[in-house]
């Protein structure tokens, strides 16, 4: 049997792990309660990926592990969770 993460590619779960713990960080940077720590982790994640996607389509980077930019996932999920922040999102 499976399991749910050998479904996706090395290089969307690295980046999802890595914009988890951005969301993580950015809730104890900026979070207020335990309320938003969900919506934290989500959007983080979710901008993870997104930056993952951006990328793969620009140069190889500096830092990068296998194929996941990680400046690319870094600056895409702090911008997801920014942006979030300053339309009161979350």
């Amino acid at each position: 049997m499976l399991s749910v993460v050998a479904a996706f590619p090395p290089t969307a779960v690295l980046a999802a792990f890595v914009g988890l713990m951005h969301g993580a960080l950015f809730h104890l940077l900026f979070g207020w309660g335990f309320r938003q720590l969900g919506m934290h982790l989500l959007l983080g994640t979710l901008g993870g990926i997104v930056g993952a996607v951006v990328g793969s389509m620009i140069p190889p980077a500096v830092l990068a592990i296998g194929d996941t930019n990680l400046i690319a996932t870094t600056i895409c999920a702090w911008l997801t969770l920014g942006i979030a922040r300053l339309f009161r999102f979350c």
